[in-house]
């Protein structure tokens, strides 16, 4: 295809990757009591339904509950229509890649999803409990009564599940990294101790709460995973490199 016929091509990937979201958006306002009180899930952990309630406040300013009911559906319709853009996503660029590349793209395409919505379940039903703990624990501690308005509660858990959603695409990028011959695995090897400074930097800077325990459940799936990456990623570039030498090889016969 020519210029253009790409930039009408990603015009129309755009626009269905956004008619997806707006149509998840409305699946998530049909349900958006029942996901509404999901979320709240990880304080009810904590606390129990009942204190829960005494909890949360309503907002404080006249359009807060609005804010917040869109705020909600957008995070639950864009959580829900991702499978769907990513799908958009690999259509649009096929086209320009090999056979073998696109043999990749699949698999590729599947463990981004599946990490994605791991660093989200992991952050929802482990980091934020501990969290909402700790908050909590210091609210007691202050003497100070426990009363979060609904917007900060909800802004807190859409955040720190996306956050955490979106860390667990690293591993991924060091594995894609590794089969294109861009990063070798022993140089993540021997990087690893400052792999682990910035691990514990970002683990930091992100956990729901600057408490140890948040940060270290933060940073430990981290570490595995870069772990992981190096394994996956050293297997995945013997096989290509086996499979490109077979191939020299039988183009040389």
């Amino acid at each position: 295809m020519g210029f253009f016929e790409h930039l009408e091509e990603l015009r129309s990937t755009i626009i269905k990757s956004i008619f997806a979201a707006v149509v998840g958006m409305g699946v998530m306002s049909v349900i958006f009591i029942k996901l509404f009180f999901f979320l709240r899930r990880p304080l009810i952990q904590v606390v129990g339904a009942d204190q829960a309630k005494e909890i949360l406040i309503s907002s404080l300013n006249p359009t807060g509950n609005f804010t917040l009911v869109m705020s909600v559906s957008i995070y639950g319709g864009v959580l829900l229509a991702l499978p769907l853009i990513a799908y958009f996503i690999v259509r649009f660029v096929a086209p320009g890649l090999t056979t073998r590349e696109k043999g990749m793209l699949r698999p590729v395409l599947v463990a981004a999803l599946v990490l994605f919505f791991t660093g989200v379940v992991v952050s929802f039903f482990f980091m934020l409990p501990s969290a909402i703990r700790f908050f909590i624990g210091l609210d007691k501690m202050l003497e100070v009564k426990t009363q979060w308005t609904l917007n900060y509660y909800y802004s807190l858990v859409m955040w720190a599940t996306l956050g955490m959603g979106l860390v667990f695409e690293f591993p991924l990028i060091l594995v894609i990294l590794q089969v294109l011959d861009i990063i070798e695995p022993a140089t993540l090897r021997s990087s690893r101790r400052f792999a682990i400074v910035v691990i514990a930097v970002i683990g930091m800077l992100i956990a729901p709460s600057p408490d140890p325990f948040s940060m270290l459940m933060t940073m430990a799936p981290m570490i595995v995973l870069y772990e992981a990456a190096i394994i996956v990623g050293a297997v995945l570039r013997r096989r290509k490199q086996a499979a490109d030498a077979q191939s020299e090889s039988d183009n040389s016969g």
